[in-house]
């Protein structure tokens, strides 16, 4: 009986999503910029979590992360773009949306929190 158990719980951990943070990245004229260094960073700990380069339609995806709060940055030479404070939670998926303007992020980066 504790083996049906304990083999009923790893299908129901595997079956259920991990969070996710999936989204594009466009240039200033709203066309998918390919090739974009991305990250995501922790907000508490300003520490880079994860890193990923855009695909050639300017979708990127981050999966297995931990809850919490993070923020998306997409960075060239030139340009710069990112996300607002993202809260994510076990099992969603969330979709960011950014768009590259020269010189943003000269000053570092700040994410805008939502209450």
């Amino acid at each position: 009986m504790n083996l049906l158990v304990i083999l009923l719980l790893a299908a129901a951990a595997a079956a259920s999503p991990t969070p996710e943070i999936t989204g594009t990245v466009v240039d200033h004229n709203g066309k998918p910029a390919s090739s974009v260094p991305i990250s995501v960073v922790s907000i508490t700990g300003d520490q880079v979590m994860s890193k990923t380069t855009s695909k050639a339609d300017g979708s990127f995806q981050f999966s297995d992360l931990a809850p919490g709060a993070y923020g998306v940055v997409a960075k060239t030479a030139s340009a710069c773009g990112m996300s607002s404070a993202i809260k994510v939670a076990s099992a969603f998926t969330t979709v960011v949306h950014i768009r590259l303007t020269d010189g943003l992020c000269d000053g570092g980066v700040q994410f805008v929190q939502h209450r």
